[in-house]
């Protein structure tokens, strides 16, 4: 059964064997998909944020919500905007960008527990977000962030990004990890795809890591 809550939902379904707990050690490889999106999969699950068209995964995530269409609530499979969730052991807390939004469109931020690892999601940002804002992505490993998009200066992503103080930062471009490599100092190069295991966060090491993903 499905549970209204927060204008969102939550979605019962029964567990994949990819999501069992059953002590393995499970790797999330991280991709680009187009200038804006990412797919994160582990084992046989795959999760998309902003995916181009008709691409989808286990689960989609949507920072964009159109008010203008007649229907905007989603598919069980899709995420579009606050609340808590739960699907298939992926736990989903999308928070409401208050100053992105307007009478036509809502922006959303999201954190996400996938495997023992938590993935954040900020969306391209006009505006510096609010305290509670940043606060309710709570602690993570894995921040994913819309640079090239954000009209916000590069200079006020970096000391977001400093303030969430994720163990690595993934661009979600090009130009966007260009950009913050060169602000935060660091030097690396392109990667196809990233892989990493819950087992591989050292919560000893201060620094965040940028990791800069081909499209």
């Amino acid at each position: 059964m499905d549970v209204r809550i927060n204008a969102g939902w939550i979605i019962g379904k029964p567990q994949l064997k990819s999501n069992a707990r059953q002590g393995k050690i499970r790797a999330m490889v991280i991709s680009l998909l187009g200038s804006s999106g990412a797919k994160c999969q582990v084992a046989d699950f795959g999760l998309v944020i902003d995916p181009p068209a008709k691409k989808r995964g286990n689960l989609t995530l949507l920072t964009r919500i159109d008010f203008t269409q007649k229907n905007i609530i989603p598919e069980e499979d899709v995420i579009n905007g606050p609340g808590e969730y739960e699907v298939e052991g992926v736990k989903v807390r999308g928070t409401n960008l208050q100053k992105e939004g307007d009478k036509k469109e809502g922006r959303t931020a999201y954190s996400i527990l996938f495997d023992d690892i938590r993935v954040g999601v900020v969306c391209a940002l006009a505006n510096k977000m609010e305290d509670g804002e940043i606060d309710s992505l709570g602690e993570l490993d894995i921040l994913l962030i819309d640079v090239e998009g954000s009209t916000l200066g590069i200079k006020d992503i970096s000391s977001l990004v400093k303030k969430i103080d994720p163990s690595i930062v993934i661009p979600l471009s090009d130009k966007g990890a260009k950009r913050i490599l060169e602000e935060l100092g660091q030097k690396t190069s392109p990667e196809d795809k990233f892989t990493i295991k819950a087992k591989d966060f050292n919560k000893e090491t201060s620094g965040i890591q940028v990791i800069w993903l081909k499209e």
